[in-house]
């Protein structure tokens, strides 16, 4: 009997909203995705897509993958498009382990407020 078996689960999602726009300077964000990795668990990225509706925005928005708090390298300021829904780009697989949080994080440096979105591809690992 083998007691290392593994489960996957496969996920393919959209998250958009309205990120606030910049005030004195200082950015508007919005966390458009936040998960909890469940204990026993990994959360492996494998595709992922980017959109605003405010093409004249480019250059004054961007995302960041956070790790418990800490930014992602090479993901700590994607500027540009990547992709979307069914055309998103598939990434380095990033794993993320149980009991940590993930967030993507939206930023809008603009004057008024911009619809931005991610689609992502990704699995939950889990061990039984």
């Amino acid at each position: 009997m083998n007691i290392n078996q593994v489960r996957r689960e496969r996920f393919s999602n959209n998250f958009s909203g309205n990120v606030p726009a910049a005030v004195a300077g200082v950015p508007g964000q919005l966390d458009l995705f936040t998960f909890r990795v469940p204990t026993k668990c990994k959360l492996r990225f494998l595709a992922f897509g980017n959109y605003t509706n405010t093409v004249a925005a480019w250059g004054n928005i961007w995302w960041i993958f956070i790790n418990n708090l800490a930014p992602m390298a090479p993901y700590e300021a994607i500027l540009d498009q990547i992709g979307y829904g069914p055309q998103r780009q598939q990434i380095q697989a990033l794993e993320i382990y149980g009991g940590s949080t993930f967030i993507v994080r939206a930023f809008n440096n603009t004057a008024g407020i911009v619809q931005m979105g991610v689609s992502f591809e990704y699995e939950l690992e889990y061990q039984e």
